[in-house]
C-alpha cells in the first residue's frame, strides 16, 4: 500500500509541475511574428519599432544584441507600444 501510495504522489507531482516551453501568444514587431520564440531575440539594427505583444508575457527592449543593461522599453502583455531598440527578451 505505501509503495503505491508513493508512486501516485510522485505521478501526481509530475503532472502538476508546470514545464518551461516556447513562448505562446503573437508577438509582431513591425509585422514580423515572433510569438513562437523567447529568450534573447536580436532585432537588427537600432530603429523605432511597433511592438503588438497579443500574449500574456512581458517583453523588455534593449539597445544592444545581448538583452543587457538598462532596457529602452518594457511592454506588458495585450498591450502595443513604439520603442527604440536592437533585441528583446520575453
Amino acid at each position: 500500500m505505501r509503495v503505491a501510495l508513493g508512486v501516485l504522489s510522485v505521478v501526481a507531482v509530475c503532472v502538476a509541475a508546470p514545464t518551461a516551453g516556447a513562448a505562446e501568444g503573437e508577438l509582431l514587431v513591425d509585422g514580423t511574428d515572433y510569438g513562437g520564440q523567447s529568450g534573447c531575440i536580436d532585432l537588427g539594427p537600432n530603429a523605432p519599432r511597433k511592438f503588438t505583444n497579443n500574449s500574456d508575457r512581458v517583453v523588455t527592449i534593449y539597445m544592444n544584441a545581448q538583452c543587457m543593461g538598462a532596457a529602452s522599453g518594457i511592454l506588458a502583455g495585450r498591450s502595443t507600444g513604439t520603442f527604440t531598440g536592437k533585441s528583446m527578451i520575453r
